[in-house]
């Protein structure tokens, strides 16, 4: 079985935008919370189709 490394910047950039799409929610900020969020999953995805090629 192989594990892939962590990515310490991935963690913490969605970690980050995470919080905020939390914080913009609760502060009920609509326009804010819906950037947050597409970027949010514009990251993801850009990582996971990034990190689909990469064998270690």
């Amino acid at each position: 079985m192989q594990v892939d490394r962590v990515n310490f910047a991935d963690i913490l950039v969605a970690s980050a935008l995470g919080a905020g799409l939390i914080m913009t929610i609760w502060l009920a900020q609509q326009e804010l919370s819906m950037s947050i969020a597409s970027g949010l999953l514009g990251y993801l995805g850009g990582v996971k189709i990034a990190g689909v090629g990469r064998r270690f």
